[in-house]
This record gives C-alpha cells, structure tokens and sequence, in this order.
C-alpha cells in the first residue's frame, strides 16, 4: 500500500498480504543500501500470519517509494517514525533494520517511545564504506554493485549454494541493486559512512536489544558489531555460521530462527 506522509512524499508500505489489525504490535522491516522491502519478503509474510502488522518499507528514493533518499541516517530515521506514527498509532513497534536499515532501525528505537524491540541484522560501527565503493558509487559504475555482489556473500553463495533450490543469492542482489536509480547507492553509502550518532543512540535505546551477525560477513564483520554490544543494556547476540552479509537470502532459515528468537524475546519482556 501507499502511505502520503505529506503532499511531496508517498512511501510503499508492504503489509505481508495481511490487512493492519488495531492495537496489534507492528514489526517494520527496514532494508539496506540500494534495496528495497522485497528483501523481507518471506519474513514479513511469516510474521503477517501470526498476529503481527507488518510494515515493510521502501526508503524515500527507493523501490516503489517517491522522493529523494535521505542524505542521514537520521534524516531517514525521521521519515520511518513519522510514517510509524501514523500507522501504528502507539500500538508498539518492533525495528527490524539490515545493514543501512539496522542504523535506521537503532535511530528509531531511541526516538520512539513505543518501541518494543530492536534487531540489527548484518550490522556494525563506525559503518565506514571504503573509497573505491564511494568513488564508484558516486560515479554511477558498475563496479560499485560488483564490490558490493562480492563482499557481500560467502564464498559459498557465491558458487550458488542456498538452502531454497534455484536460487542463486549473489545474482538475486546484483539484479535488485541495477534497478536503484542513479545516485541512491552513493547517497546511502555515504550515510553510513559519515554517522557518528551509534554509541549515543545505543546507550539510549530502552527496549530490547538483539543483534544477528554473519561470521563469514566481509561488509561488516561480526568484530564491527563490538562498540555497540557494550553500548546496550544486555543485548542478544546471534552469530550465524558460514554466513555473509546478506543473511536474508544467504541463510533464510537461520536468520528467520534469530530473527523469531529476538523479536519473542522482545514481546515476553514487554508482556512481562
């Protein structure tokens, strides 16, 4: 469905084929650099069909959404909690955010006050971006999503073994990421790159904390994830084996087990 925050903003909300129920608890997906909500999908549907609203989202600039993609991690932060706002409307939200999304995610579980949980999926920080990413990127190449393609996955993804039977993870990424427009994997990497706000915001966050991280994951290795670890109040923290960076499509049911395993985590603490 299309939410119209404002005259100049429509974002694309993907519910998981179920119709928002009032006073449910929402989960909103948030996706990362260059993607969009069709990362979640398996999820999203998983947790539509067990009494969750879901939220599943395309940044600004992204996907099906209109506008420009937010220059900051907050700015895009902003955008995902005023949508929240409107939808959930104080029923509680858990953030679920990958790679950029999960520094998006961190931004809104400080903001909001009705969080229940947070889960950051393939995450680390600082989110630094190398230069030849940056520089190709910002020069539109295709080199930029071949970086990506390449550190992104496991060696053994990227030979075409996947646990779902024809499907090739590595190809997956590399045809979603040629669909952005010019200029939206530059303005998402150098988002990352340049936010400075992850202690502060972690050290902020009330709710329940987990974190999933690939310990074969070359974009942001397990070992980035340390500063916010100690920055939590006892977070949850899954390392998921011979996994890269895109968990999602790399391991779906490993990380569909540490993503149920947070988020209940976060719903009996909240029930509690």
């Amino acid at each position: 469905m299309i939410v119209e925050l404002d005259k100049n903003l429509k974002i694309y909300v993907y519910t998981g084929g179920e119709t928002h129920q009032p006073d449910q608890p929402f989960i909103c997906f948030i996706h990362g650099a260059s993607m969009d909500h069709t990362v979640w999908t398996l999820f999203a549907r998983y947790w539509a069909k067990r009494g969750y609203n879901i939220a599943s989202i395309d940044l600004p600039g992204h996907g099906q959404s209109g506008g420009q993609p937010p220059a900051t991690i907050p700015e895009s932060a902003d955008v995902v909690c005023r949508l929240m706002d409107k939808l959930a409307q104080g029923a509680g939200v858990h953030w679920v955010g990958h790679s950029m999304g999960s520094l998006v995610a961190l931004e809104c579980a400080r903001k909001a006050t009705d969080s229940i949980g947070l889960v950051m999926l393939g995450t680390g920080y600082p989110m630094k971006v190398g230069k030849p990413l940056l520089d190709s990127s910002k020069a539109n190449e295709h080199m930029a999503i071949d970086i990506v393609s390449l550190f992104g996955h496991s060696f053994g993804s990227q030979l075409g073994g996947n646990p779902v039977a024809g499907v090739h993870a590595q190809t997956l990424a590399e045809r979603l990421m040629e669909q952005a427009n010019d200029g939206v994997m530059y303005t998402d990497m150098y988002a990352c790159h340049t936010y400075d706000q992850g202690e502060e915001a972690a050290a902020a966050v009330t709710c329940p904390a987990g974190l999933i991280l690939g310990e074969l994951d070359m974009m942001t290795p397990a070992r980035a994830a340390g500063t916010l670890i100690k920055c939590f109040k006892d977070p949850k923290v899954i390392r998921l084996s011979d996994c890269g960076h895109m968990m999602m499509s790399e391991k779906p049911e490993l990380t569909h087990r540490a993503l149920r395993d947070c988020i209940e985590a976060a719903t009996n603490t909240a029930q509690s």
